[in-house]
């Protein structure tokens, strides 16, 4: 779609300037943004519904690890033979995002969804430059994964959308013998995002201005917005959950964090998705502006077992806007292929 892709080659120039700006104020002023991390609450858990769950899953460098948001259903009535379904959300959202279509999904097997670190009320770890950095593509897969050990669940099928489908296909591609499958909402696999030179993303101008980018994302519905193809249909509870995260202590310097690896690293799959052979379902949501339809399309179409499912009328995130459709698509997929 033309004005998907002049809306990300704008973006990237758009980043270019602000950040070209936000290097000369701050070599003017180093002191023009302010660093000081948000105040708020220390744990989720101060923040958390009825169905919310807490697990601590490993992670290098972190003590007794990092404390991850969960919510999970269908479990009591699961066969434990079958694989669960455990469910990846997009860049700066949440498990809000997956509450319209977790019942439904839950119906047929134990499904899972989580807030990948630092999103939504899992931790919000501060990088000090020594071992792993948490805010990797490596260290969600490995997450991901360990998520998996703590709950018992040896198998899975992936349900991810947007950044969370390049989390799922690398998972596949790490450790097949773990990913059953994986369903491919409108994924950000294909998408060529502008980056800076390292160099550049680690100036300390970089980190002020990536951290202003954190704050102004967390307290904004304007990527939520985007994500409708009918906004008019988001609801006052669900900008609400959107900005949730923002009351807990230090989640803008690890949003900020997290961005400014962003400059410099695309989150792209690390091996060719032509080699990932795991049973793969793409769904796009044929009025995404987002992530061009036709973007989503052709990963459907270099995957070697892949299979498209569009949903007219529906933007950036279905599981959302159409989660009838979007629930009745995969249902079809997985009893296509028994899984």
């Amino acid at each position: 779609m033309a004005l998907t892709r002049k809306f990300w080659k704008r973006l990237g120039i758009v980043a270019g300037v602000l950040l070209l700006l936000g290097v000369l104020a701050a070599a003017v002023n180093p002191f023009l943004i302010d660093t000081k991390p948000a105040d708020g609450v220390a744990n989720g858990q101060a923040l958390a519904g009825p169905d919310s769950r807490f697990t601590t899953v490993p992670f290098p460098g972190t003590g007794d690890g990092l404390q991850l948001h969960y919510l999970r259903a269908g479990e009591a009535s699961a066969d434990p033979g079958q694989p669960a379904w455990i469910l990846l959300h997009g860049f700066s959202f949440s498990t809000a995002t997956w509450e319209p279509i977790l019942p439904r999904l839950a119906a047929e097997r134990d499904t899972i969804a989580y807030d990948q670190v630092p999103y939504g009320l899992s931790e919000k770890p501060a990088y000090d430059g020594q071992g792993p950095h948490p805010f990797t593509l490596e260290a969600d897969v490995e997450r991901l994964l360990a998520l998996m050990d703590k709950l018992g669940r040896e198998r899975a099928v992936l349900v991810g959308n947007s950044s969370g489908a390049v989390i799922a296909l690398e998972a596949a591609r790490q450790a097949p013998e773990r990913i059953a499958g994986v369903v491919l909402i409108n994924p950000m696999v294909g998408l060529d995002r502008p980056t800076f030179p390292a160099w550049l993303a680690d100036m300390p101008q970089a980190e002020r201005l990536s951290l202003l980018a954190a704050r102004w994302l967390g307290n904004s519905t304007a990527l939520l917005e985007r994500s409708y193809h009918d906004p008019g249909a988001i609801t006052p509870e669900r900008e609400a959950k959107m900005r949730r995260p923002t009351e807990m202590a230090g989640w803008d310097r690890a949003w900020g964090q997290l961005i400014q690896r962003s400059i410099s690293e695309a989150l792209a799959v690390r091996g060719p998705i032509e080699a990932i052979e795991t049973p793969a379902q793409v769904i796009v949501g044929t009025a995404d502006e987002v992530i061009p339809p036709e973007d989503s399309r052709r990963v459907a179409e270099t995957l070697p077992n892949a299979e498209l499912a569009e949903i007219e009328a529906c933007g950036h995130v279905p599981q959302e806007e159409c989660p009838a459709e979007v629930a009745a698509a995969i249902a079809e997929w997985r009893q296509a292929h028994g899984l």
